[in-house]
């Protein structure tokens, strides 16, 4: 029987990358999201490069101001 070692603790860059992928794919998939409790979908995601790691910015449908993805929440769907 071998036993296995339990998985280490996730890093802050890969939930930063899980939350963009799922930002993405909420895009994609015309998703709606949650923001300050009311529906929305996302228009656009932006990211870049600061100090060694990844800067991400979205935009709301109909509103300019940039967000941070983790801002918003996402709605569940049933499959």
């Amino acid at each position: 029987m071998s036993s296995r070692s339990p998985a280490p603790p996730e890093t802050p860059a890969e939930a930063a990358y899980k939350l963009d992928r799922a930002v993405l794919r909420a895009i994609h998939t015309c998703q709606p999201v949650l923001f300050e409790g009311k529906q929305h979908h996302l228009r656009a995601m932006g990211a870049q490069v600061l100090g060694g790691g990844v800067s991400s910015v979205i935009y709301l449908m109909g509103d300019a101001t940039p967000r941070q993805p983790g801002d918003i929440n996402f709605v569940e769907q049933a499959e």
